[in-house]
């Protein structure tokens, strides 16, 4: 059944561009949205964090001979330091490679490529708030089986950063991490000088915690993302990554059915307020009559007793 030919195929449209799709049509004032919206940014600043947190600890690491004299890990540290140090250069230069890519994509105007670039998505959610609503829009699947292709697709997207600049620096964090735990099982865990004997030990060791918790819920989520993508093939029946921008499409395509059929009905509501408007306002001009005075005829005739005197 996996083999057999899809029921579906991908057409490029060259109209599902933002240069023909009014956004702000697709702005949405709803508190729940607004809520989603907040945590995007959060989300933006904790990766921007993860960054730093890499930085600070490839100098930490480049700069000290060991992790902290109170901690004896198994690999050693001339190994593990430069392994850490190398996964932290691949990150950023994976980083770079999908700024590329988004770079081009920004470029070509496509919503579709734009909605399954994680960073171009962000960019043009960030960058107005419609689109982020317009996003929602598109995301927003009614049949289960799109939401967990695109949950698939999105978790997908990671496996190179996470099995090659995460898995090997995260296992020496572990191995690192794991004499800490043992150690202070017993003690009291705000003993901050268990973590250390100085202020940068002990950050470093706080910065490590906090990679490794991130990549701990990257990679259950990857897994999950891979169970569920063995079902889901059998029903797509070919590329995930097209089959996903064909729903994209689709999507698009509708809610800019919907939203015209929507900007008819406002035209026609309003040309008909119009018409409703000027009828009344003829009806009241029509009503309104002139203040003159009623002069009768029989006023200017004179007196019946009144004589004229002819001289001749």
């Amino acid at each position: 059944m996996c083999c057999q030919k899809a029921k579906w195929k991908r057409e490029i449209v060259n109209d599902h561009k933002f240069d023909f799709v009014c956004v702000e049509d697709f702005k949405v004032h709803d508190t729940f949205i607004g809520i989603r919206y907040l945590i995007l940014y959060l989300t933006v600043f904790k990766v921007v964090l993860v960054y730093v947190a890499d930085l600070w600890t490839a100098g930490i690491l480049l700069i000290f001979d060991n992790w902290s004299s109170s901690i004896k890990p198994t690999i050693p540290f001339t190994y593990s330091k430069w392994i850490y140090v190398g996964c932290i250069f691949i990150s950023f230069l994976l980083l770079a490679l999908d700024w590329r890519k988004a770079k081009a994509i920004i470029a070509s105007r496509d919503i579709s490529y734009a909605f399954t670039s994680t960073i171009t998505s962000r960019y043009y959610a960030l960058k107005s708030y419609s689109h982020f609503c317009f996003f929602y829009r598109i995301k927003r699947q009614s049949k289960m089986v799109d939401k967990i292709a695109f949950f698939v697709f999105f978790a997908f997207k990671g496996w190179k950063r996470l099995i090659f600049a995460e898995a090997p620096r995260q296992a020496i964090s572990a191995i690192t991490l794991y004499p800490i735990i043992k150690t202070n099982i017993t003690r009291d865990w705000m003993n901050l000088s268990a973590y250390g004997h100085n202020t940068v030990e002990r950050l470093a060791m706080a910065l490590m915690a906090f990679t490794f918790l991130s990549f701990a819920f990257s990679a259950t989520k990857l897994i999950v993302a891979f169970i569920l993508y063995i079902p889901l093939l059998f029903h797509i029946r070919g590329n995930l990554k097209e089959y996903c921008c064909h729903k994209i499409d689709k999507r698009i395509e509708g809610l800019l059915i919907k939203n015209s059929r929507k900007r008819r009905i406002n035209q026609r509501k309003a040309a008909a307020k119009g018409d409703l408007r000027k009828k009344n306002k003829i009806k009241a001009n029509n009503s309104r009559q002139p203040t003159l005075p009623n002069v009768e005829n029989n006023t200017l005739t004179p007196p019946s007793n009144v004589h004229h005197n002819s001289r001749f």
